[in-house]
């Protein structure tokens, strides 16, 4: 993503510098804290004494409490989850927030319910590394009626306090202070509205996970397979229209023009869109990706299908949230925390933004150049973590 004003903080595109007093990423640690409390308490005190609590309302309770966990474990790497508590590893946040998700599984009988906490938990046995138990759950999550093109959609009230940050930075100001790399451009904007719903949970998230199951244990064919299944999903979803009066003053936005990933790459066609006036744009708003099947047809290496797997992670979870943590970043917990809490100790693990050393200097992923109709984006992060996939992929691929 590129940042050109200062309006939301700009240290994010420099992601060595950002400190505990980087305000932008604060609410998003405070509301997932907040969900989290806000779960215990209808854990500890409303179920407890609501006699009328059905066993779907105790489900939803244990499923958010879930989300709020596995967020953080995907976010931060020390943190606590109570007020003045001890603090815990992303590691130990994440079995717990299994423990939440298997006890909304249990009390369920929706299929939608059940197909958010098999969806979940593929997920959070990704992140702790365990191949086996993310491909029985993914799976298993894919097994349940209308899982195939199923999504759990988070809405936002655009009459409440509470609006889409991504909204307003994207589509709502009319600097549109935040704009996507060039190679995105066509999956922008996927938030149109205040209250278009964000996607938390989709099918696709389970074929990508398989996909790179597949390749830690050097099934390429079956890789092949999920991530064909993936694309298919995501190119499955709906689509709208957007008359996007953005100009991208001082950035692509030729049709015509073509983007390489890097300098080494061949240049792509149909990745930019025309804005400003009247230009109407095809919007995404679950799921895109500019990546057919037959693509997948002509992979070879396994060094091809782990740059593809990401870059089709990129384009699947665009704006969801999902890249920083691809990417092994880890932001430290806020300023509040520390001042506030006895046990998070400045300094300490946790305290600090975890940077990984294949990410490149200052702000340079968000550096591109043109040269008449080419953009060439100076580095393909796709192909950095292929590069360095043992470190990156939570399966320790090699």
């Amino acid at each position: 993503m590129d940042n050109r004003t200062s309006f939301y903080d700009n240290v994010l595109s420099f992601p060595h510098t950002i400190t505990p007093l980087t305000f932008t990423y604060g609410p998003m640690y405070e509301r997932a804290l907040e969900l989290n409390a806000l779960a215990d308490f209808g854990i500890s005190t409303v179920i407890p004494n609501d006699v009328l609590a059905t066993n779907e309302q105790k489900a939803e309770v244990f499923f958010y409490k879930g989300m709020a966990l596995l967020i953080l474990g995907e976010n931060f790497s020390r943190f606590p989850v109570t007020e003045k508590g001890p603090v815990l590893t992303a590691r130990e946040a994440i079995q717990n927030a299994l423990n939440a998700f298997d006890e909304a599984f249990g009390l369920s009988v929706q299929n939608a319910m059940k197909t958010n906490c098999k969806l979940a938990r593929a997920r959070a046995f990704r992140i702790l590394g365990d191949k086996a138990n993310a491909a029985v759950e993914a799976n298993a999550a894919l097994a349940l009626p209308g899982a195939a093109s199923h999504v759990f959609l988070v809405p936002f009230d655009p009459a409440a306090p509470l609006t889409s940050t991504t909204y307003a930075a994207m589509v709502g100001r009319t600097s549109n202070d935040v704009q996507p790399n060039p190679r995105l451009d066509f999956l922008d904007p996927k938030y149109t509205t205040n209250g278009t719903p964000h996607p938390a949970l989709k099918a696709e998230e389970a074929h990508l996970i398989l996909a790179e199951v597949a390749l830690a244990n050097n099934d390429l064919a079956g890789a092949r397979t999920a991530l064909r299944n993936a694309i298919t999903t995501a190119r499955g979803r709906p689509t709208g229209t957007f008359n996007d009066r953005d100009k991208r003053t001082g950035r692509p936005n030729d049709p015509n023009m073509r983007v390489k990933y890097d300098g080494d790459s061949p240049s792509v066609a149909g990745l930019i869109q025309r804005r400003g006036g009247s230009s109407v744009v095809t919007v995404y708003p679950i799921s895109g990706t500019s990546l057919t099947t037959t693509m997948i047809d002509t992979l070879s290496t396994k060094y091809q299908h782990i740059h593809t797997l990401y870059l089709l992670r990129q384009h699947i979870f665009f704006l969801e949230g999902r890249r920083m943590s691809d990417l092994g970043i880890r932001l430290p917990v806020t300023q509040r925390q520390i001042d506030g809490n006895q046990n998070v100790v400045d300094g300490e693990p946790g305290t600090r933004v975890v940077v990984p050393d294949y990410i490149p200097p200052s702000d340079e992923m968000r550096h591109f150049s043109v040269s008449g109709s080419v953009v060439t984006i100076k580095w393909d992060m796709n192909k950095v973590v292929a590069n360095n996939i043992s470190r990156v992929s939570p399966f320790g691929i090699q």
